[in-house]
């Protein structure tokens, strides 16, 4: 029998008017969405009026919302942070304040999900900045704070029904799968997810396929689907470009996720050329994802 997956994309690489990136999505035959940004603010930001008026298109348009995609951790910094007061320091309050706001969306919503992030690398990150395997590593220093803090966080969700998720990204610790395994192990809580981007640890140095794969594998309830390529070695300047045309091997990757009971696939499109529309883009990336999930199937 077929795998049969589910479809969706962050709402936000379509379009900031949620009418439109909806109408999109369900023209494209997707089953679900992502919010991070909608009508130029942050979803978290949401007022009563916006949040039921997403909530009346979301039900028009029948897309289901997986996840709500806020910037919890993102930034933290470590800095100066202590970490047997961390639970008081002002910036992890204000983080849990942004959590509570974003279980309300996820209720309001019906999202499972929330997007975390694993705190700000301190002096690397941006792009360029030179790759590794390992993603630049994490010292057990900054390894017991990330845990402490996503620990609260994630107890905190869990007496509101809701499952927080970490995403890899080249600016934040847990950027790679390798990194992503450390600090969902020292965590430790039935309520703390993966989010496997693999062009994203393919662009802080990792072999995405198969190496960070098989150290996330188990805990991944979301793939976020885009493609990058090196520009520059030395540098380790990247860019986007769309799925099947970068560094990644979405092939080998689809065919694992295959043998898995993972079934939602969210395109990020994040490759946005010059002379082009969202719309477009995004469309053109949903289109070659399809065709490689196809391809893979058969092989």
């Amino acid at each position: 029998m077929t795998k049969q997956y589910s479809y969706g994309v962050i709402t936000d690489e379509i379009s900031q008017d949620l009418e439109e990136a909806l109408a999109l999505a369900r023209e494209l035959g997707m089953s679900h969405v992502e919010i991070g940004t909608v009508w130029d603010q942050q979803v978290t930001d949401l007022g009563p009026e916006d949040a039921a008026r997403a909530k009346a298109l979301l039900d028009r348009y029948g897309l289901q919302v997986h996840m709500i995609c806020g910037l919890l951790f993102r930034p933290f910094s470590l800095v100066d942070v202590d970490i047997e007061t961390l639970d008081s320091h002002p910036r992890f309050l204000e983080h849990i304040a942004q959590l509570d706001r974003s279980i309300a969306i996820a209720h309001a919503f019906g999202a499972p999900y929330i997007r975390t992030f694993a705190c700000s690398r301190e002096g690397s990150g941006g792009n360029p900045s030179p790759r590794h395997p390992d993603g630049g590593g994490v010292s057990e220093d900054a390894l017991a704070k990330i845990a402490k803090a996503l620990r609260l966080a994630a107890e905190h969700a869990q007496q509101q029904g809701i499952t927080l998720a970490l995403e890899n990204a080249r600016a934040f610790y847990a950027n790679t799968g390798g990194g992503q395994r450390q600090v969902v192990d020292a965590v430790n809580h039935p309520n703390l997810k993966i989010i496997w981007d693999p062009a994203n640890a393919f662009v802080a140095g990792e072999t995405a396929f198969p190496d960070g794969w098989e150290r996330v594998k188990g805990d991944v309830v979301d793939v976020h689907c885009k493609d990058a390529r090196v520009v520059d070695n030395e540098t380790g300047l990247t860019e986007w470009v769309p799925i099947g045309d970068g560094g990644v091997d979405w092939r080998g990757q689809l065919a694992a996720l295959h043998r898995t009971d993972i079934t939602h696939l969210t395109v990020e499109t994040h490759w946005h050329p010059k002379g082009s529309t969202r719309g477009k883009d995004t469309a053109h990336v949903y289109r070659q994802l399809k065709s490689i999930v196809e391809s893979s199937m058969e092989s």
